[in-house]
């Protein structure tokens, strides 16, 4: 038997992904793009990742009937609207939830819907094996799952539930397994890295330390980080140690302190302001990236605007921006002054061009500079990669010149930058 993954949305889904694919693996199945079974992990966060979920269902669909394959779907999506499912896209063989996993390569044969409404916290969290899916070097590592922030229009907490940490050694162990088999970039995710270990008396500074005990050439990433949980115990770890790398993904969705507080976040502009002068005083070289939303309910032209300022008063390096989406069973969904598509279309276009010029300024700093790269690919006798600076995925690339294999970690300099992307030169010997 042979099967394929479809994995949308973020990468904490990819690593749901790749224990899916580890236990099919293990009950004799193939990988391969002749399959017998299709399985889709499913993103729900918002409206249009539901859109992308089931328009991708019914394109794998159409092309099953006419390979005999099997339709399993997974993830957010089955999370989200459960039991539904079956009645509403009956064309799908099985739909599976987190807590049946661990009988996938039995459901994959099989029709319905499989899963419990209030699966354990063990169901919540995936300790078996993976079959990591990205290529050397770079490998995420999921230290948590579920969410106890709140945020009044996130569907987070009720698809995947309150914050669950891994255990350090559970995290540790898998870090050893994944460093052996050639790994050097480690993404640290989950909804929220910096509340890592609320739930057991740890914190993500534990982690880390535990982490950077072993021995090795490698790099360690915090993606998601929320402003309230970032202290000056953490910035000072990351201060003191290579091996961190010196990235801060922030998001703060907004910066005026009305809106703030409707969002249930936690913090205010003043208070984020402070958090960013203090990263450029311990770390100026830092690269900064957030998230912000547009659009949210009642947002008046002149708090969109004092957003703007904000965004071109920190500078940040890299920035995405999305559109509030109204999700049914969120407190924000019954807010008042819900604004038109159009306005919050044009008001994400508008911090986009605010941003790219950002972004320029931002990357020819490192003009002439030696920095580390990542070779990624090499297609037509063109390689691409990115600076260690750039984070997989969400940032911009390197277009890299000079002889280098795919997988490794390069010194080498930049000498051009573009709006989001950089042109790096390699030495003839620049290994590490």
């Amino acid at each position: 038997m042979k099967y394929r993954i479809v994995s949308l949305g973020c990468p904490k889904n990819l690593v749901d992904s790749e224990h899916i694919a580890a236990r099919l693996e293990k009950a004799g199945y193939g990988l391969s793009d002749e399959a017998d079974v299709v399985v889709i992990n499913t993103c729900a966060f918002i409206a249009d990742a539901c859109s992308e979920s089931i328009e991708t269902i019914l394109e794998e669909v159409q092309g099953a009937t006419e390979r005999n394959t099997r339709i399993v779907v997974a993830g957010c999506l089955v999370e989200r609207y459960g039991e539904e499912l079956p009645r509403l896209l009956p064309e799908v063989d099985a739909f599976v939830a987190r807590d049946a996993y661990a009988s996938i390569e039995t459901i994959a044969q099989e029709k319905g819907f499989y899963g419990r409404k209030s699966p354990t916290r063990s169901e919540n969290i995936d300790s078996s094996p993976r079959k990591v899916l990205t290529p050397v070097p770079t490998a995420y590592l999921k230290i948590q799952e579920g969410c106890n922030n709140r945020c009044t229009y996130c569907t987070i907490p009720s698809i995947r539930g309150p914050l669950m940490s891994r255990p350090i050694e559970e995290v540790e162990t898998e870090f050893l397994g994944l460093l052996e088999a050639g790994y050097r970039e480690f993404n640290l995710i989950g909804q929220d890295t910096t509340s890592y270990g609320k739930d057991s008396g740890k914190n993500v500074r534990d982690l880390l330390t535990r982490l950077l005990a072993v021995k090795g050439d490698y790099f360690l990433r915090l993606l998601y980080m929320h402003p309230k949980g970032i202290d000056d115990e953490l910035l000072d770890l990351m201060c003191g140690e290579d091996r961190i790398i010196k990235y801060l993904d922030i998001p703060i969705q907004h910066s005026e302190d009305r809106l703030l507080a409707s969002m249930n976040r936690g913090y205010s502009r003043k208070e984020l302001e402070g958090l960013f002068e203090k990263i450029r005083e311990k770390m100026a070289d830092a690269i900064l990236r957030t998230t912000v939303m547009v659009g949210y309910p009642g947002e008046t032209e002149e708090e969109f605007n004092d957003l703007c300022d904000f965004i071109v008063q920190r500078e940040f390096d890299n920035l995405g921006a999305f559109t509030y989406s109204r999700e049914k069973g969120t407190p924000a969904s019954r807010l008042k002054g819900h604004l038109p598509k159009g306005v919050k279309k044009k008001r994400y276009q508008r911090i986009m061009e605010l941003q790219k010029d950002i972004s320029k300024r931002r990357l020819s700093r490192f003009m002439g500079r030696s920095l580390k790269v990542i070779v990624e690919a090499r297609e037509a006798g063109s390689t691409t990669g990115r600076l260690l600076l750039q984070a997989p995925d969400v940032d911009g690339i390197a277009f890299i010149r000079g002889e280098c294999v795919v997988g490794e970690i390069r010194e080498g300099m930049v000498v051009g930058t573009l709006d989001y992307d950089v042109i790096v030169e390699l030495p003839a010997s620049s290994f590490l």
